[in-house]
């Protein structure tokens, strides 16, 4: 009984070391690091995120590597981009809850975010008269 709870205390160690392996090697950023999750339902193709090129984002998958913004914002909870995907053949742009400039009239309750390692989802949204992608902020 003892050794099961030995194994299982030095499994919970292993599985809570891979958990964060991620972090642990990141050098510290000089600017604000992106990770795309696609939350969408659907792969979308050609996705490109502030003149960023992220390319082709499988259902439900994380982009492989962080993509570099000197500046970038957020309000609400929404990442204030500028976007052009491709889903099932119809292309997708920035939903209005995503679009704006921080301290301008188009997101006066925008913030920039600081340099540091981030992750943002990529939805499709339910907003009315076309096809819109949002993009939120997941820490």
């Amino acid at each position: 009984m003892n050794r099961l709870l030995f194994l299982l205390l030095v499994t919970l160690v292993f599985a809570g070391t891979a958990c964060n392996k991620e972090t642990e090697n990141l050098p510290t950023p000089e600017a604000v690091m992106i990770k795309f999750v696609n939350k969408s339902g659907e792969s979308i193709e050609g996705l490109t995120v502030s003149r960023a090129d992220i390319g082709y984002l499988k259902n439900g998958s994380t982009s492989e590597e962080y993509f570099r913004y000197e500046k970038l914002g957020q309000q609400f909870g929404y990442a204030l981009v500028e976007t052009v995907g491709t889903i099932d053949g119809k292309r997708y742009f920035t939903a209005s809850a995503c679009q704006g400039v921080c301290d301008t009239p188009s997101a006066p309750h925008g913030e920039w975010l600081t340099p540091g390692y981030y992750k943002i989802s990529v939805r499709v949204s339910n907003e009315a008269g076309g096809d819109y992608l949002e993009f939120r902020m997941l820490n």
